[in-house]
């Protein structure tokens, strides 16, 4: 078993789909992958809504996690994968943020947030450190100390 096989389950109730499994990257992603160990390599596509396509950020967040192995590299694309894949799914989403493409450096995950409101914005810019996203984490062997987030206001 692997990081990309083996069974992840979202046992922390942020976008509140308990117990969803967190399904094994592509062939296509993870070739992507594999291609990041040497380059940096846009291994996600990010999750634009059509509701943003006229609008214009208010700030990023850009997130930076190091991994010490592969499995949990392969493991934290998988679960921002999924997490990419409930936004898209949600019937009508009235979401005042989006994920932007995701790289692979070496052993670093890079990505960014836009963020559509201010008001949504100040409220969940630190989400990524509250107790509910540490569970992610864990899963893929960091901690929120571990992840380095700067916010930019455009």
């Amino acid at each position: 078993m692997d990081g990309n096989t083996e069974s992840m389950i979202a046992n922390t109730d942020v976008l509140n789909v308990l117990g969803d499994n967190v399904p094994s990257l592509s062939d296509f992603v993870l070739d992507r992958v594999r291609q990041g160990r040497s380059t940096r390599t846009q291994v996600l596509d990010g999750s634009k809504l059509p509701q943003h396509d006229e609008k214009v950020p208010y700030a990023l967040t850009h997130v930076i996690m190091n991994f010490d192995n592969e499995d949990d590299l392969i493991k934290c694309i998988r679960m921002l994968q999924w997490s990419d894949a409930r936004m898209r799914a949600a019937p009508d989403p009235k979401i005042m943020w989006a994920w932007r493409e995701g790289f692979r450096d070496g052993s670093q995950v890079e990505f960014a947030v836009a963020w559509y409101s201010e008001e949504f914005f100040q409220a969940r810019k630190d989400a990524f450190l509250d107790r509910s996203h540490s569970g992610y984490y864990s899963q893929f062997g960091l901690e929120p100390k571990d992840i380095k987030i700067r916010h930019e206001i455009l």
